[in-house]
């Protein structure tokens, strides 16, 4: 009588579980790719749309920019005395300046509430705000993670790190600065 061997071996199987588990690990790590993604997608898309309102808020109010500066870069953890009506009842009304506080502390507690943390910088991309210079502009960086919303040179992602690079001057040349540095979790937006 003559045995033949049906199906499948030992070794074919183990081998076929070897295959589909490479497979499936692979398979994993994209998965993981794809969801952190999604997340700094999410993040940045929340930030712009913070940003946006807040840099039309700006644009409408102009000669306070010294005032949201101020209120955005410091921001208070109190609710101002004076809410121009934007929480509680507006009884008088608002200077510019008042108005200026009351938005940026609405604005800072959003941010704040969805992890990101917010500067008001003159660019450095037009030379910053100088009295010569009168047509420079104003960035509104907002970060998250370990990246500060600021401009500088340090570019450490092992620590907290600049947003952005800054302008400066090397062999008598120029560097425009407002680049992003590498690995920076961040985002900017010029208000003119």
């Amino acid at each position: 009588m003559k045995n033949k061997q049906q199906g499948f071996g030992l070794i074919e199987v183990m081998v076929s579980l070897l295959i589909l588990a490479i497979a499936v690990l692979g398979f994993a790590a994209m998965q993981g790719q794809a969801i952190k993604a999604t997340d700094e997608s999410l993040e940045r898309t929340q930030s712009l749309v913070m940003m946006r309102n807040m840099g039309e808020k700006i644009r409408l109010n102009p000669t306070a920019i010294t005032s949201y500066q101020a209120a955005i870069n410091s921001p208070s953890t109190t609710v101002p005395t004076v809410s121009c009506g934007l929480y509680g009842s507006a009884t008088t009304a608002c200077t510019p300046a008042q108005l200026a506080t009351a938005e940026s502390y609405i604005f800072t507690q959003d941010m704040s509430n969805h992890g990101f943390t917010v500067n008001l910088h003159p660019c450095p991309s037009t030379g910053g705000q100088t009295a010569t210079n009168i047509m420079y502009s104003w960035c509104l960086v907002s970060a998250w993670g370990n990246t500060r919303p600021t401009i500088g040179t340090d570019d450490n992602p092992e620590g907290k790190m600049d947003c952005l690079s800054s302008q400066s001057e090397a062999d008598s040349k120029v560097i425009k600065g407002g680049k992003y540095h590498s690995g920076a979790t961040c985002m900017f937006m010029e208000i003119t």
